[in-house]
């Protein structure tokens, strides 16, 4: 797999590095997000917890995959910034399987106190 930079940016207004780069990876379909979030950190040199791959676009029938990836100058601030679907995409197969299963607990929780709160006004508009 080649790693070539495209583009590199920082924004002081955010505290982070972007940077846009095409993967080349040959006779192999498109790399899986955390091992190629792996490769990305070590070849820049920066920390895991605080690079995230927010976009990656691979054409029909090349090899080639454009990422767009976000360094932050400290983890906090990226978990402040980063919408949700973003960390978990970015999580380790077992981490993102913990994950969504919390999101599910939750979504089924938020689903039955609604639907108590919805046979509560059923039942006082009956009477």
């Amino acid at each position: 797999m080649e790693f070539k930079v495209i583009n590199e940016f920082y924004n002081p207004l955010i505290k982070r590095k972007e940077v846009k780069a095409e993967i080349i990876h040959q006779a192999a379909g498109t790399p899986d997000r955390f091992s190629l979030r792996k490769e990305l950190a070590s070849k820049l040199n920066e920390d895991l917890e605080k690079l995230y791959i927010v976009k990656m676009v691979t054409k029909t029938g090349t090899n080639k995959t454009i990422c767009d990836i976000e360094v932050y100058d400290n983890k906090e601030t990226a978990k402040l910034i980063i919408p949700k679907h973003i960390l978990i995409r970015n999580l380790s197969p077992e981490e993102r399987k913990k994950a969504l299963e919390e999101k599910e607990k939750k979504k089924k929780l938020k689903s039955r106190s609604l639907r108590n709160e919805q046979q509560k006004t059923f039942n006082k508009l009956a009477l």
